[in-house]
Order: C-alpha cells, then structure tokens, then sequence
C-alpha cells in the first residue's frame, strides 16, 4: 500500500467514524481510536503502524497540545497550581500501589516487576481529554485547567520514577549525582521555557509578522511548536510538553486568536486524526487470552486508581463531588509516557513480552474508555447545572 492510499484511507474512515461516534452521543475520538482498531492488525488488517503513520502521529500529538496551550489561560493555571500537584500526587500514588500490590500479592510478580507495571499504571495521557474538553466546552473552566495542570506535574513525577527505578534496576545503584543529573535538566527546561515564553515568544511573532512572505505568523507559531518540543526532548521531557508550553506562551500575546484559527485547521484536518488512529493501531489481541484475567484487574485498577486518587485530591480544594469526578475522568487516559515505561520493562528484562503485550492492551483499551466516562461525568455535571439554575429561576 502506498502512502497516498493509507492517508485516503485514514482520512476519509476517521471523518466518517468521527460522525457516527457524534451520531450516537459518543465523543468523536471513540470513532476514531475505533477505526485504527477495526481496519487494524487486530481485525481487519488494512492498515498498519508504518512509518508514515508513526511520524505523522507525533506531528499529530504535538499540535494538538499546542492547540491546548493556544486555548489555555496561563492565569488560571498559576491560580490552580496547588490542587493540579496535589491531584498528580495522589494519581500517581493510588494505581502504582495498587497495581504494584496486586501483581506481588495476587499473582506472585517479583517486588520489582510489580513496581514497573504499577508505574506503567501511573501515567496520564491528557492528550485524548484535550479532544473531549474541547467539544464540551470545558477547556477553561476550573476543572479543565486542574487536569492540564495535574497533568503537567503527572508528567514530570513519572519521569522522575522512571529514572529512579531504571537506577535500581542497573547495577550500579542510585547516588546523589545521578539524581541531580535525572532531576536538573527537567528543572531547567521550566526555567528556559518561561524566560523564552516570557520574553522570546512576543518579540519572535513581532519580528515574523513583519516579512514580506506568505502566513508569516502561522510559520512563526509553528516553528516554536517545534522548538518546545525539541527542546523538551534533549532536557529529557515529552515533546508534548514542550508544545503545550508553546502555545501557552503565545496564548498570552496578541495573536492568540489569529493563530488559534489558523493553527487548527493544519491539525484537525490530517495529523491529528493520524494521531488517533495510531492508538488504535497499536493493539492486537493475539495471545490476549491467556492474560484475560491479569488484564481485566489491571485495567479496573487503572480507571479506579486515577479516577478515586485524582478525584479526591480535587475534592480537597472545594470542588463538587460532581467537578471532581470530572477532574478524576480527566487524568484516566493512558498514551505515550505509558508505552515509554512498558518499552523500558521490557528491554531491562523486568517484563516478559507477554506481560509488556498485555501492559500495552490495558494502556489503549484504559485511553478507549476514558472519554466516555470523562463525557458522561460532564454532562451529569451540565444537567445539575441546569437542574439548580432553574431552582433559583
């Protein structure tokens, strides 16, 4: 199959899976995880993860957290710092222990492996939710803004661990040096993002608006889309990162709404319905059967584990029982950190290709579900809304 044919095939399935996921009320990225499965390796086989699928998909991801950042509101994120860690924490905390118990106690995993696996566990992914946040007009309310702050800090405390456990695992164990060297670039790259958000962004789009070429300012945001994300990337952080940061710094400028038009079309229209079927590519249910059990709880343990952990670390900051469970929804979604640690197990010989197969289904089949407890929440919260304004009316 040629690459013109897989980008028919895609574009045109996800438009029409997007429908009728809108058709039936289900968010339109179910439609879309969907259509890599179905026309997937796991049933029909017409497409697989090539290359082009692999690196359009990055391209994908990176612009849809850029858009994030185009949307958010730096203000309100600062203002939500202390529940956004506080949440990350404790969405960290509540799956590894549970997933670490589960597989040493139930199933007899050394203390190691289960630790690994529960870290796998501890990964959020808001990537997905952005996509669901965004439909439902939900992006900047409180909410919102805790889920992309928690996951910031989600994002940051699972590389952390992941060095940590990648020192205890070598042979040459964990000293104050290596971890000053694991922790300091991610330090940095917060500091190097905010001085050039902060002073580089406005006068970078000044000085691009001003040359005599064609969608001056359009290049500009996308040139420092990438130049965040690379620059995560060699301090050790996800691209993705990077890119929010990106659009943060700019959503902060005068051409925050100019570039948000822009910006969108070029995503939507390719790279990020490439992005999704991607996640759906990613599965096969070869040998499946045999893990059937194991996958089951861990994927219990992996909606459970963020949903009670981040939902109680927002109710401690005054939020209804309801905006909770929205913000506990928020953080249940898995994606690339995820696979990035299931790949580390592996190639540390901590996990078997059996279990780093079922880690993987319980990472796309947990990011499948996600969205639809994250809509269903919201839109209990909107009918309560409603419900109390007519009280009052």
């Amino acid at each position: 199959m040629t690459y013109l044919v897989e980008l028919f095939i895609i574009l045109l399935l996800t438009k029409i899976g997007a429908h009728l996921s809108n058709v039936f009320n289900f968010p339109s990225v179910i439609g879309e995880l969907l259509v890599g499965i179905i026309a997937g390796p796991a049933v029909l086989g017409i497409l697989a993860p090539t290359n082009l699928v692999h690196y359009f998909s990055e391209l994908g991801v990176i612009i849809l957290m850029f858009i994030a950042g185009l949307e958010g509101n730096l203000q309100m994120l600062m203002k939500y710092w202390k529940p956004s860690v506080t949440i990350a924490i404790l969405g960290v905390i509540v799956p590894t222990g549970s997933a670490a118990l589960l597989c040493a106690l139930v199933f007899g995993f050394s203390w190691e492996t289960a630790l690994f696996i529960g870290l796998v566990l501890s990964a959020t992914s808001v990537s997905i939710t952005v996509q669901v946040l965004r439909e439902m007009n939900r992006m900047n309310s409180r909410e919102g803004a805790m889920i992309l702050g928690a996951a910031v800090a989600d994002d940051i405390i699972c590389v952390i661990l992941l060095g940590l456990s990648i020192s205890f695992v070598g042979s040459s164990g964990t000293s104050g040096i290596a971890l000053l060297k694991l922790i300091g670039p991610k330090i940095l790259f917060f500091v190097i993002a905010f001085l050039l958000g902060k002073w580089f962004v406005p006068k970078f789009l000044e000085i691009f608006s001003k040359l005599n070429a064609s969608e001056n300012d359009t290049t500009a945001a996308i040139i420092l889309c990438f130049g965040f994300a690379a620059l995560a990337v060699s301090m050790g952080m996800s691209d993705v990162l990077g890119a929010y940061f990106a659009g943060l710094a700019i959503s902060e400028t005068k051409f925050k709404e100019k570039l948000s038009l822009k910006i969108e079309p070029i995503g939507y229209a390719v790279f990020i319905p490439v992005f999704f079927v991607s996640i759906g590519l990613s599965i096969s249910f070869k040998g499946m059967q045999n893990d059937i059990f194991f996958i089951i709880l861990l994927i219990i343990i992996a909606i459970l584990g963020k949903q009670i952990g981040c939902g109680l670390g927002a109710k401690a900051f005054g939020l209804t029982w309801d905006e909770s469970n929205i913000v506990g929804a928020g953080m249940v979604s898995r994606g690339e950190m995820a696979l990035v640690v299931a790949n580390v197990a592996l190639n540390a010989n901590v996990v078997d290709q059996n279990h780093y197969t079922a880690m993987i289904i319980v990472t796309v089949i947990t990011t499948l579900i996600a969205p639809l407890i994250l809509k269903f929440y919201i839109q209990r919260t909107e009918r309560e809304e409603v419900y109390a304004k007519n009280q009052i009316n």
